[in-house]
Formats: C-alpha cells, structure tokens, sequence
C-alpha cells in the first residue's frame, strides 16, 4: 500500500507546527511500501524551511514534496492541489497544527482495504489546549447512515482524521469547494456520501488543537456564516421540506454543533415549543416521502434533540450542562 498525506498550511505556529511533523515522524507506517507527504504552503508570511529540513533529517524514509503558493488561495485551494499531487492509494487529510496519533494511519488503511466500497473514513478526536490540561474527547457517528442523519445537522466526519480511497475519490471527481470559509469540510463530505459509503471508527485518531486562531472560535448560531447556512438550507430541500426562515431558525438553534458545543444558547432557549413540534413534523414527513435520509435514523435524532431542549427549558436555567450517558 502507498500513502498520501496532504498538509496545507498558512502561517502555523512554528512550534505547532513542529510538533503536527513530530506527530509524522513518530507514526506507525508498517503496513506502507511508500509514504509521501504533500506540505502546501498557502502563500505564508514566514518561512519554515528550517522545521521541513529537521522533519526531512528525522524521517528520511518519507519521500517529501513541499508546494510553495506565493499567494494565499485559500485552505480549499492548498488542498486539493495536495489531493491533485497524490500518488498514494490511501490519502490521508492532516491540519498543520493538530497531532496524529501513532496508528491513526495504519488503522485507517486497514479499514479501507477491508471496505472496498468505503471512500472515506475518519474517527474521533481528543481536544486539547495548551491552557487546560484536561483533554475531552469528541465522538462521531460511526455507520454511513447515521453519518448521512447527522449531516443534516453539522459536520459528522472528523476532516483532521479522514483518509480516502484515492480510486474512488477519483471517480468521484469531487473536490474542496472554495471560499466556502469554515463550511468547505461539511460540504465535502455531505458530496463524498453521495459517491460512497462513509465511516467512522469509533475510536481517536489525532490530538485536535483548540486555540482563538482558528475559524470556528467565537462562532455562534444566530450568526452562523451564509455557507453554513446554505448547507442546512440545500440539505433540507433535499430531504423534501418546506423551506422558511422559521423553519431554518429552529433547525440551525437545535443542531448540535451549535447548542450543544458551543456557548450561544439564549436564541435555543427562547424558541416556542409549537415551533420546535412544527420543525419535527415537518422534517420527519417529508423525509418519510423522500427517503432522502434512513426513516428510523432520523426519527431518534429528532426524537432526542426534542428531549433534550425540552428537559433543558424544564430546567428553568439556560446556564444548565446538558450531560448525556450512552
């Protein structure tokens, strides 16, 4: 087996970024005849010859291969130029500030050339920062048609931990759509699912590196970007319902990447109760017409963020930690 990992970057922290090609250096590569690693500088500000030189010098048996932009294009841009570049059968998507942990790469390979008909497969994340030393640990759906329910919703794929089948990324002809800000990952994924079966393994694969710099930090539901908002429109004119700001303002406040993630709670909290009944009845009869999504799938999601904001209000405090056993 051949591998690709394809690595833009924009002006990382020099030491982040040290420490994501010390993850590289230190991974398990067994069961790989070759291993390339693509780095995409998208148009930085710095230079970071001297942390490429030291990851040549630490791994030697790593063919490299370093695409300088003198422009920044954009994370989209970088990375399907990476994904262009790739001779591997396996491609394996890194960010140039998280840490993969050492099987992340053989068990990913092992996975796809045990499901042929899989053309992506990611798996969890541990979250760390350097100001907290706990880390927790963020969970995805692991069967392609709970995957499919909780695209609905937000990005059910981990992109810093996915690997694709290069053969049927090929077919697919699908690429990174551009200037898509921090939506491009979900969109992606959402257009892979319709090319190929997606997976998770259930288990972590990269330390994932939260810090003020990054796009999502600060993101809030009631100002979610107009991409993020287009995906949760099309999603739902795909599943067949009828289309309205009401119906969008419920949807996008009781999706869990927004509520129950991050901290913007009071435009969830003061939702109405008919409205919340009248989102559910429409997403579950027009999905029951359109079998856009399983039947049985989504009715346990809906079921559960029902009862969950439902409780939630119960509470009589927005401030209450929603805590869920599995």
């Amino acid at each position: 087996m051949k591998l690709s990992i394809v690595i833009p970057f924009m002006n990382p922290n020099k030491q982040h970024f040290s420490d994501m090609l010390k993850g590289i250096v230190t991974a398990d590569f067994s069961c790989f005849a070759d291993i390339e690693v693509i780095l995409i500088n998208d148009g930085s500000q710095h230079d970071y010859q001297e942390e490429i030189s030291l990851f040549a010098q630490a791994a030697p048996w790593l063919h490299l291969l370093t695409i300088q932009l003198a422009l920044n294009r954009g994370v989209s841009c970088a990375r399907n130029l990476g994904m262009a570049a790739a001779q591997g059968d396996y491609i394996a998507l890194h960010d140039a500030d998280d840490i993969s942990l050492p099987e992340r790469f053989a068990h990913s390979a092992r996975f796809l050339a045990g499901h042929p008909d899989v053309i992506a497969v990611s798996g969890d994340m541990l979250v760390f920062n350097e100001q907290c030393s706990e880390e927790s640990l963020r969970l995805f759906p692991l069967h392609h048609h709970d995957i499919c329910v909780d695209n609905l919703f937000y990005c059910a794929m981990a992109q810093p931990a996915m690997m694709i089948n290069r053969a049927l990324w090929l077919k697919s002809n699908i690429q990174y759509t551009e200037k898509m800000d921090m939506a491009q990952d979900w969109d992606f994924v959402i257009r892979l699912s319709q090319h190929g079966q997606l997976a998770n393994m259930g288990i972590p694969l990269v330390r994932y590196r939260q810090h003020l710099k990054q796009r999502s930090a600060g993101i809030s539901s009631e100002f979610a970007n107009i991409h993020v908002q287009g995906i949760w429109k099309k999603q739902l004119e795909q599943l067949g319902a009828d289309i309205h700001p009401g119906l969008l303002h419920v949807h996008g406040h009781l999706s869990p990447y927004w509520l129950w993630q991050l901290s913007d709670i009071h435009q969830a909290w003061a939702l109405h109760p008919e409205d919340v009944s009248a989102w559910a009845q429409e997403m579950l009869s027009k999905n029951k017409i359109s079998q856009y999504v399983s039947e049985p799938i989504l009715a346990q999601k809906i079921y559960r963020l029902q009862r969950q904001w439902h409780a939630w209000k119960a509470s009589g405090n927005p401030a209450t930690q929603i805590q869920s056993l599995l």
